[in-house]
């Protein structure tokens, strides 16, 4: 069988860290030509070599809509996109800081729809783009409104744009509770584990998932020239308990 993704060009924002560093480094695995895009330079640093061979590492803040330009100006033309860059905040719509949800809506649903726009015009013949949303899109959670919103928004976008972009096809990961640092960073590590604890006592699957679990994801939708519009929900059951 044929390898879809070797010498394939594929942007990765978010890539140095999480769901994006492992997409990143199962499709270098396959010989793609991975480019990770990050705001940390460490972090980029060290994703490179652990990656090794076939990764390209640039600094770049998704919600810097001039920024993102310039970093497909400069990177040329593609064959793929995918756009996991995480990050936020949770809180009750009522105490959460409205600056603190406008930051989230800036990075997760305004550094997509960037990210998208000024990357469509360089991806050629059997591109894709692959966004993220979230599994409060199917069921909600008291204190995610801002991701609910985001998470809602992203699904549309990815219809809508499976339509505008074509033949290009977009597509769209919801990840469930993903067992990634970004937990840590959003409410502490002693409440992360706690968390992961409580969700994978309800899950039909027993665990919450794993960053590599979700980048078998992307995988399928970057090499399925017959999916687009397509909504994949990897989230051990959540939707249904």
């Amino acid at each position: 069988m044929n390898n879809v993704f070797a010498g394939k060009r594929v942007v990765i924002t978010g890539g140095s860290t999480g769901i994006g560093f492992a997409t990143a480094k199962a499709l270098a695995q396959q010989d793609a030509r991975v480019i990770i895009a990050s705001r940390s330079q460490e972090k980029l640093e060290r994703a490179k070599s652990e990656i090794g061979k076939n990764c390209e590492t640039h600094a770049l803040d998704v919600s810097d809509e001039s920024a993102v330009k310039s970093f497909f100006d400069k990177v040329g033309n593609l064959d793929h996109l995918v756009t996991p860059a995480a990050g936020g905040a949770l809180g009750p719509l009522l105490d959460l800081p409205t600056a603190s949800a406008r930051d989230v809506v800036e990075s997760k649903l305004w550094g997509q729809y960037y990210t998208a726009k000024y990357a469509a015009p360089k991806l050629g013949s059997g591109s894709s783009i692959t966004f993220f949303s979230g599994i409060v899109s199917r069921k909600p959670m008291a204190g995610t409104s801002t991701y609910t919103l985001i998470a809602g928004a992203m699904e549309s976008l990815t219809r809508c744009l499976a339509l505008e972009l074509a033949p290009t096809r977009v597509n769209c990961v919801t990840p469930g509770v993903i067992g990634t640092q970004v937990w840590s960073g959003i409410m502490g590590e002693d409440q992360a584990k706690q968390n992961f604890e409580n969700v994978a006592s309800v899950l039909p699957v027993g665990r919450v998932g794993t960053a590599e679990d979700v980048a078998q994801a992307v995988l399928y939708l970057i090499g399925n020239g017959f999916a687009t519009g397509t909504i994949v929900d990897v989230d051990g059951g959540h939707r249904c308990i």
